[in-house]
């Protein structure tokens, strides 16, 4: 009776080791396939194995990162009623990413990059993104120049004829129900 038991416990010990390591294995092997998809331009089937990898390890910066990419290529591809959805998904992974490691340089400029690229209504803006410039080289002012140097560029097109006629486009575009020619 007693030797049963014993055999239960660690039975169930080593039933719970397995099924951890399981979980880790199939956490690694939806980053990896979330990774292959993102390459090969596939990014909606790249964001859904991210998110189901986050499903396993939420707190994955790294997995947050991706997820975020996958979700602004998504936006650039996408038709109209499907851009301001997948642009907010963006933001709002990469901005996770940086949050839950604020140090990466990587992470921080693969969201100010976001920020520089994407209109203010769907998330980004210039704004937002000369407030990460310290955070992404606080100690080397080279970097910083370059960034501003971005900055700087990126305003003197938002002034342009053509960037008035893109969000003369892109705005309504971002509007729930509204259809554009």
């Amino acid at each position: 009776m007693k030797l049963s038991f014993v055999w239960l416990i660690l039975g169930t010990i080593s039933l719970n080791a397995a099924s951890e390591s399981i979980a880790i294995d199939r956490q690694a092997d939806w980053a990896d396939t979330g990774r292959s998809r993102f390459f090969e331009c596939r990014f909606t089937d790249a964001a859904r194995a991210f998110t189901k990898a986050l499903q396993l390890q939420p707190d994955d910066a790294g997995l947050h990162l991706w997820l975020g990419k996958s979700y602004a290529r998504m936006a650039e591809v996408a038709g109209p009623l499907h851009v301001a959805g997948n642009a907010r998904q963006a933001r709002r992974n990469l901005e996770r990413a940086v949050e839950l490691e604020p140090r990466n340089r990587e992470y921080l400029r693969e969201l100010f990059d976001f920020y520089l690229d994407s209109p203010e209504y769907f998330g980004g803006g210039l704004g937002r993104a000369a407030l990460l410039v310290e955070r992404i080289a606080p100690d080397d002012p080279g970097v910083q120049a370059f960034l501003r140097g971005l900055l700087d560029g990126a305003r003197q097109e938002y002034h342009s004829l053509d960037w008035r006629l893109r969000q003369a486009t892109l705005v309504p575009s971002a509007q729930i129900g509204r259809i554009v020619p």
